[in-house]
């Protein structure tokens, strides 16, 4: 590898070539040039460690040369040669921004020496340069850091009152859903309390009173199975609210099983349809099937629970009489599933609030129908470990129509870490 590359200039080229060897001998990249012009040009299309150039040139001088060293590589050494009636003129290079100079005829030994020490030169002055880079960056960091350090504190602060806000909105989150859960679930509790009661009490009657007769036992039975439906609809109410808590429980500590395998979703949403007709004979659930010819790649239970609730919804909220349409769509990307009712119709602002945990709507049906605003939360967080999507489109006064597109080439997605933590909600 090369020391250092250098131009040596003079205009008697036997003068040039020799330097050029004994510097070369050296270990020197070396370039000759017999012309100031010459030079300058390769002064423009290279930068040489070192220049060595003559004091006296035929189209130029050695200080015109210096000087456009000077400003074209400041950091390249200029070496003049130069006769003994020229010293002057050296001394003057030297104030121009020489770093040396030779008397012509010089002595080998001295040229090398000089040469050396220009290169030493010119390698000192390039490490000193990035010492300069690397402390200019240095200081420009920490004057960056300087002018960050009030916004990170601002950013600092800003994060713990959002931390504060969220734990504040964790707190009134627990309140609320202590207060709705303990509503929620004393309505079915109290309802199987008293039915129960009621029976009890009855039963002890007749045993104190004896059998009775034909009539009597009639109506007694037919009064036990009202009361018998009653309980068994108001515990069958109570598993669903117990259900829909530890879904929740599971979702929010990313527990919440899947057991993946082929689904036919058409048989699934005719199975559904058919059995929540059996619920309602004020309602009429009317099926579109756009027949899906391969299935889907899901967990069955959990998307019959995400119909359940769907269709479950739309006969709540539809009034009687009114018909509630469940449509199943293929395309070659996704499978649609839609369910459609004629209720009440929900506000733009809270198409997506729906989805949210314990959100309650505002409206009479809600308040009457109940419920801790779990099943929507639910589903939306089925439908996305399916690597879907669910959302609603509504309108106020002319019903509602929820809507899951469902992969076709499905990758169902991993359970979310836990999620209590602030920040979550």
């Amino acid at each position: 590898m090369a020391r250092g590359s250098l131009l040596v200039v003079d205009d008697e080229e036997s003068v040039a070539v020799t330097m050029g060897a004994i510097l070369e001998m050296d270990g020197y990249e070396v370039a000759i040039s017999t012309s100031g012009a010459a030079a300058i040009r390769m002064l423009h299309e290279s930068e040489f460690d070192l220049v060595l150039t003559d004091l006296r040139l035929d189209d130029t001088d050695g200080l015109s040369l210096v000087a456009e060293v000077c400003r074209v590589h400041p950091e390249t050494v200029s070496i003049i040669l130069t006769g003994y009636a020229s010293l002057e003129s050296a001394i003057k290079a030297l104030r121009e921004g020489a770093y040396d100079y030779l008397i012509k005829p010089c002595d080998v030994d001295e040229l090398r020496a000089v040469v050396a020490r220009g290169i030493e030169r010119r390698q000192l002055g390039l490490q000193l340069r990035a010492r300069l880079a690397e402390l200019e960056e240095a200081n420009t960091t920490i004057q960056r850091m300087n002018a960050n350090l009030q916004e990170r504190i601002d950013q600092a602060t800003a994060e713990l009152q959002t931390n504060l806000e969220q734990l504040q909105h964790l707190d009134r989150l627990k309140s609320r859903f202590l207060s709705m859960a303990s509503h929620e679930l004393k309505t079915p509790l109290t309802s199987i309390s008293g039915l129960s009661q009621v029976l009890l009490r009855r039963m002890r009657r007749r045993l104190e009173v004896g059998p009775p007769t034909g009539g009597e036992w009639i109506d007694e039975q037919r009064g036990h199975v009202e009361r018998l439906e009653l309980l068994n609809s108001q515990t069958a109410r109570l598993g669903r609210l117990i259900d829909e808590l530890l879904d929740v429980s599971r979702i929010e500590s990313g527990k919440l099983d899947f057991h993946w395998a082929p689904v036919d979703l058409s048989a699934l949403v005719q199975e559904v349809a058919d059995r929540l007709q059996m619920t309602t004979p004020t309602h009429t659930i009317v099926v579109d099937l756009d027949r899906v010819t391969d299935p889907v790649v899901a967990d069955r239970d959990h998307l019959e629970q995400v119909l359940d609730n769907l269709v479950s919804n739309a006969i709540k909220f539809s009034p009687a009489g009114e018909t509630i349409r469940v449509g199943l769509q293929d395309t070659l990307e996704e499978v649609v599933l839609s369910v459609s009712d004629r209720g009440t119709g929900i506000p733009e602002g809270q198409l997506e609030a729906i989805f949210g945990l314990f959100y309650q709507a505002e409206d009479p049906v809600s308040r009457r129908s109940g419920g801790m605003g779990l099943g929507l939360y639910i589903s939306k967080e089925i439908v996305t470990r399916h690597g879907g999507r669910i959302w609603a489109e509504s309108q106020p006064n002319a019903g509602s129509t929820f809507k899951i597109a469902l992969p076709r080439r499905n990758t169902p997605l991993p359970p979310p870490a836990s999620r209590w933590r602030a920040g979550t909600h």
